[in-house]
Parts: C-alpha cells; sequence; structure tokens
C-alpha cells in the first residue's frame, strides 16, 4: 500500500491519497489542516505573536518554481 499527498490545482485541494499495487484506493481532503499547520510554523520561524502580520507576496512563477517573499509586518 503507498499513500502520496497531492495538489489539484484545478480544485485547488491537497489530498492524502492511497494507492494499492498501483490501483487508488482513496483519497481524503486535508487542505484545511495543511495550511493551518503551514501558517502555525510560519508564525513560530518569524516569532510572531497573537495580532502580529505576516505579508506574502507572490513574486513570479517560473514554470514549477515559484518566488515567494515574506514580511514582518
Amino acid at each position: 500500500m503507498m499513500k502520496t499527498l497531492e495538489y489539484n490545482k484545478q480544485t485547488a485541494k491537497i489530498t492524502l491519497n492511497t494507492y494499492d499495487d498501483g490501483f487508488f484506493l482513496s483519497e481524503t481532503d486535508i487542505t484545511d489542516a495543511v495550511l493551518t499547520l503551514a501558517l502555525e510554523k510560519l508564525y513560530d520561524d518569524y516569532g510572531l505573536d497573537q495580532g502580529d502580520e505576516l505579508h506574502i507576496i507572490k513574486k513570479k512563477s517560473l514554470g514549477n518554481l515559484t518566488k515567494i517573499e515574506l514580511k514582518k509586518a
């Protein structure tokens, strides 16, 4: 059995998918959980407290590479 994390740009969902011998078994939408954890980690990494702001700016996209700028307000 194999599990993968996948992002579907068309549906904007992050899913945990399960496969067995290459056959798709299930898909669990974990978008909200992943985004919440990522935001908590960013706040911790930048030493932000409740009420602080973190500005995220997408600078440009080059194929599969996206440059993001983070600024503590």
